[in-house]
């Protein structure tokens, strides 16, 4: 099964996240600390990142920048209370807080079933392409 490693300031978000995750199966592995969350994805495979945006001491799409930096194909998942204008500019994934199990289940499964940003020409669409422009006459 995947890993997915969840990344949180706020202790009851974060272990929320992870009971709906290790419920689905995952194995999860969960910090409030960005630093550690590096040094765990130096340490192990870890398929999805899943972190808040707003922590201070490491803002959520500079760790997914970090985190892909160690390792391209870990897939990102940003989660947010607020509406944050870098996660719309990052074009990654994103899921509002607060989220039902079942919002987050599906989110995660959707990101992690997503084709690679990095499969090879002839396949998959990357899920950051854009479809073509509508023709108008």
């Amino acid at each position: 099964m995947e890993t997915v490693l969840v990344v949180d300031d706020e202790p009851s978000i974060l272990a929320l996240a992870a009971d709906i995750l290790a419920a689905e199966g995952y194995t999860v592995l969960q910090t409030g600390d960005p630093s550690r969350a590096i040094r765990l994805v130096k340490e192990q495979t870890v398929h999805l990142l899943l972190s808040d945006v707003v922590m201070p001491l490491l803002r959520g799409t500079e760790l997914a920048n970090r985190v892909q930096a160690e390792n391209a194909s870990t897939k990102v998942l940003l989660m947010s209370g607020y509406s944050v204008a870098e996660v719309t500019a990052s074009g990654r994934p994103f899921i509002a807080k607060p989220f039902t199990p079942i919002q987050l289940r599906d989110k995660v499964r959707q990101v992690l079933d997503a084709p690679s940003a990095f499969a090879r020409p002839g396949g998959a669409q990357s899920p950051f392409s854009r479809p073509p422009a509508p023709r108008t006459s």
